[in-house]
């Protein structure tokens, strides 16, 4: 079921428009500097084994994160030490020199802020519902972070699409990774969507804890605080 590359193409300014919404916005406004993103979306039928960041030979910092209800996302954010100590600073309002129990937390919390409002803008545009997962943080390399997410859309790891979104601070070079990844049906199902035929979802997963697409209030009030 791989992608054609009209529906590549398609994809990607479908993703560039959520991201420079809403993305790149409160990720400014965390950092207090413009921020700039460079979107990939990588081969059909790619190999984890084979993507390549400026980092894929070090042990990086991460956060995992999941939408589910009409379609299916998992997101991945992916940064190296310094990154992640620049990015906790900002968020703790002090000097981080190692990422500890607090600074886990911090990570987390611009996981979930960056998430929501890609989410809240897709949800948006579309009409679809989805039920945003808790973040989770985890060291590695990138192959073994990258296992558990694309295994969750698809156990055939060649048959996903993935899209690697750099956000960099325009002035500090402060850079994460967001990682986009999706099995091919969903995929041609959030490019092909039409709104106004989108039926009331039903769909209902007690893990995911913050819903978007109608009862959304907690992740709003995240992002308006910021």
């Amino acid at each position: 079921m791989n992608l054609q590359k009209i529906e590549i193409k398609k994809l990607s300014s479908t993703f560039n428009d959520y991201i420079t919404e809403k993305t790149c916005e409160v990720f400014s406004t965390l950092l207090k500097e413009p921020i700039q993103h460079k979107l990939t979306i990588l081969e059909n039928n790619v190999n984890v084994r084979n993507i390549c960041l400026t980092s894929k030979q070090i042990k990086l910092h991460s956060v995992r994160l999941n939408g589910k209800g009409d379609i299916h996302i998992e997101l991945l954010y992916t940064l190296r030490l310094e990154d992640a100590m620049k990015i906790a600073s900002k968020l703790l309002g002090s000097e981080v020199n190692m990422i500890d129990e607090m600074g886990e937390s911090a990570l987390q919390e611009v996981a979930n802020i960056l998430t929501g409002s890609f989410f809240n803008a897709l949800s948006k545009d579309t009409g679809f519902r989805i039920d945003l997962s808790t973040p989770t943080f985890k060291e590695g390399e990138l192959e073994e972070l990258l296992s558990e997410p694309t295994n969750d859309v698809n156990s055939n790891s060649e048959d996903i699409v993935i899209a690697d979104v750099l956000l960099t601070g325009k002035n500090s070079k402060t850079e994460i990774h967001m990682i986009i990844i999706q099995h091919p049906e969903h995929a041609k199902k959030l490019i092909s969507h039409d709104s106004k035929d989108i039926e009331e979802n039903k769909y209902s997963d007690k893990s995911n804890t913050n819903l978007l697409g109608g009862q959304n209030d907690a992740i709003d009030d995240l992002l308006k605080n910021l």
